[in-house]
């Protein structure tokens, strides 16, 4: 058996909220039929997971028995992976705990890192795709980027939108893949994770001196950045206040979606400015402001377990994969890196090509075909949708992927 804990039983709704879609828990929490489609799709992801998946009674009133749980999910039926991992390709999804436990190994550091900068020590995005990571704090900076990539014929004047298109889809779904590689090594007690509440301060200073050619004292104003880890009594503090903003009159209305997604928005950007304010404003356990300018999370990872025990487990799991590793280290390293990043690349515009494949189709069933390019005027996605009804979406794309991605040429 892979990695037997206890059998585990839940009802429909219970198994749907930790494995299913968003779509299926709205469905479950609506109480709406359950449907034929969804509960097939279901049952793929549970096979995935489970040596044993076992379904008593029918609708709201069954049961899931679920027994012989995997250490390494395995494929879904139809081909993808399950958890959003198929995001990235399989021959690296099974290589992935290698690098990460060889890159720990050889680590000698033990500093928190957030997950981006994870991802770029490992190798797994560029320095460029880093920094752009970034551009989402700054608006300014987002249009110095767009200059500079209109500059190099990466994109066209007026589609500096689609940088953080890119940006927010590829560095978000790395980051939740490689949690994802984390949470299991934690499972299988490989390595320890530690989380960290962390903030980025701005501190301001007055500075005094003698100004020995005015003959006076001057007083000058100067900001010192700091990063702190907060405390539990601070981190509560950070809550109860974007509740209680989220809950006041102005803002009670928004939903969880148009505050994080929909930042253009005249609404939505009047609350971020009240944020980071009343952010700005809280103070420590002795009363003292802080001046928080971005809270943010970091993660320490230390290899815990004994070589014998990884063998053992990547052995037990990544069968394959070890055998290539053992053969040769350097060639795998090289090698495997190249594959990743091309199959990667690949992958990347071929779900591009795929967005902009049902947006075609949605704009001929819902808005009469390719002339109504006017339907979107009004649209923050404009930019991107324009570019789809044309087919120019993957082009524009594809550049995109070449400029931040790693390529070997």
């Amino acid at each position: 058996m892979n990695g037997v804990l206890k059998v585990r039983k839940g009802s429909l709704v219970e198994v749907v909220m930790e494995f299913g879609t968003d779509k299926q828990k709205a469905c479950v929490l609506e109480r709406k039929k359950w449907r034929k489609e969804s509960h097939e799709a279901l049952i793929k992801v549970l096979d995935s997971k489970f040596g044993v998946v076992d379904v008593v009674g029918k609708g709201y009133k069954m049961e899931f028995i679920l027994d012989e749980e995997f250490d390494v999910e395995r494929d879904i039926i139809d081909g993808r992976a399950s958890n959003g991992q198929g995001q990235v390709p399989l021959k690296y999804e099974q290589a992935f705990p290698i690098m990460v436990i060889v890159y720990l190994l050889n680590r000698s550091g033990s500093k928190p890192l957030t997950v981006n900068n994870w991802l770029l020590n490992i190798g797994i995005i560029t320095e460029e795709m880093f920094q752009a990571s970034k551009l989402r704090y700054s608006l300014s900076a987002l249009e110095k980027e767009s200059d500079k990539l209109v500059k190099n014929k990466v994109i066209e004047s007026g589609q500096g939108y689609l940088i953080d298109d890119y940006i927010k889809r590829e560095i978000g779904r790395l980051q939740k893949y490689f949690m994802g590689v984390i949470q299991k090594l934690v499972k299988a007690k490989i390595i320890t994770h530690q989380p960290y509440k962390m903030a980025k301060c701005e501190v301001p200073y007055l500075n005094e001196y003698f100004d020995e050619e005015l003959g006076e004292w001057v007083r000058q104003e100067t900001i010192e950045t700091k990063y702190i880890e907060l405390s539990s009594h601070v981190v509560s503090k950070i809550a109860k206040m974007e509740c209680n903003l989220q809950n006041s009159p102005k803002f009670r209305e928004l939903t969880l979606d148009e505050i994080r997604r929909y930042r253009n928005k005249p609404i939505v950007k009047e609350y971020w400015t009240e944020y980071k304010k009343q952010l700005n404003l809280i103070t420590n356990e002795q009363g003292e402001r802080l001046y928080i300018v971005i809270p943010y999370e970091a993660h320490a990872l230390f290899v815990r377990a004994g070589i014998n025990p990884i063998l053992k487990w990547l052995e037990k799991n990544n069968k394959e994969e070890l055998v290539y590793y053992n053969s040769d280290e350097t060639k795998y390293f090289l090698e495997n890196r190249v594959d990743f990043h091309r199959a990667l690349s690949k992958y990347v515009v071929d779900l591009a090509e795929d967005r902009q494949d049902k947006f075609q189709k949605k704009s001929v069933n819902e808005f009469g075909g390719k002339a109504n390019i006017h339907k979107f005027e009004d649209n923050k996605y404009k930019v991107a949708h324009d570019l789809m009804i044309k087919g120019l979406y993957v082009e524009a794309y594809y550049k995109l992927q070449e400029y931040y991605g790693q390529t070997f040429k």
